[in-house]
């Protein structure tokens, strides 16, 4: 299987709960870690320059590619005009220092968060709300064309867009042409989906993939116990390759089976492990698998 394998940098420096985890670390070391750990490439972290000759210098450097950045919008909660200047700002970095993707998503609203997990308790979207949410995420996604990156959708835990219900919502709204999904798979897990059976259903959407395990003890002790996403993170619930329930052979053999052959960007947004520890465990993991 032809894969190409990237870390993102947030089990470093965590963007959810910025500081609590651990102390900042500077990019620099960041992407010396990535690549010490035998990955070819990276996204967009927090903490990274936003001068593009000094970001594509530090790359270069360490030999590392750019491939994508996160890009979430408030989509319901803000200006549409707020969100395009937004996507704008991170698409003119990314295309000036080499990427290829961009990640929208919808940056989630405090009472989806507080029911990560357990959408259905959570409040819902009125068909005209689904019209509107899809057409911002479309204009973003034209405004990303602009800047001659693919346009991607991510699904994430205590958003809007969380279960497979909601997923089918934007996708029936978006034609397949003009938006394609960066499928994290551990997101879809904590939101009750099945990961293989959406590649089976979607393979012409997949062009990103999102590589993360699921703590299944930590997801189940969230639900019982109705906590929060952020509460998520703070027990690690995303952990190494190979340590939780995301059938990851199985995984890779249906991304084999509708000819996958782009990037596997594992990410873990926290760890119990020192963050290069953490990155090197799941590398040597794939490995087993040969990758």
């Amino acid at each position: 299987m032809k894969f190409r394998l990237g870390f993102a940098p947030i089990t470093w420096n965590n963007e959810d709960l910025r500081g609590e985890l651990a102390p900042t670390v500077p990019y620099e070391s960041v992407l010396d870690e990535i690549a010490s750990c035998g990955y070819s490439a990276t996204e967009l972290g927090d903490g990274f320059p936003r001068d593009p000759v000094v970001l594509r210098s530090a790359l270069h450097a360490c030999g590392l590619e750019l491939t994508s950045g996160w890009c979430g919008l408030p989509l319901l909660a803000a200006s549409a005009e707020d969100d395009l200047t937004h996507v704008a700002t991170i698409c003119e970095l990314l295309r000036d220092v080499g990427a290829t993707f961009v990640n929208l998503a919808d940056q989630g609203t405090p009472e989806r968060k507080a029911c990560a997990g357990r959408a259905a308790e959570g409040p819902q979207l009125s068909t005209r709300e689904w019209d509107l949410l899809a057409d911002r995420v479309r204009r973003a996604a034209n405004t990303a064309r602009i800047f001659g990156l693919q346009p991607l959708f991510h699904a994430h835990a205590g958003t809007w867009v969380e279960t497979r219900s909601d997923l089918e919502e934007v996708l029936l709204r978006i034609p397949g042409q003009e938006l394609k999904l960066v499928w994290d798979v551990g997101h879809a897990l904590y939101g009750g989906m099945d990961p293989i059976e959406v590649i089976r259903s979607h393979p012409q959407r997949i062009a990103y993939v999102h590589l993360k395990d699921v703590d299944g003890d930590a997801l189940e002790a969230l639900r019982r116990e109705r906590l929060g996403f952020e509460e998520g993170i703070r027990r690690r619930v995303f952990t190494e390759l190979g340590r939780g329930v995301l059938d990851i052979p199985g995984l890779l053999a249906v991304l084999g089976e509708i000819d996958y052959a782009g990037w596997l960007m594992v990410e873990q947004d926290s760890t119990w492990l020192a963050p290069g520890e953490s990155a090197r465990a799941s590398r040597e993991y794939l490995r087993t698998l040969g990758i």
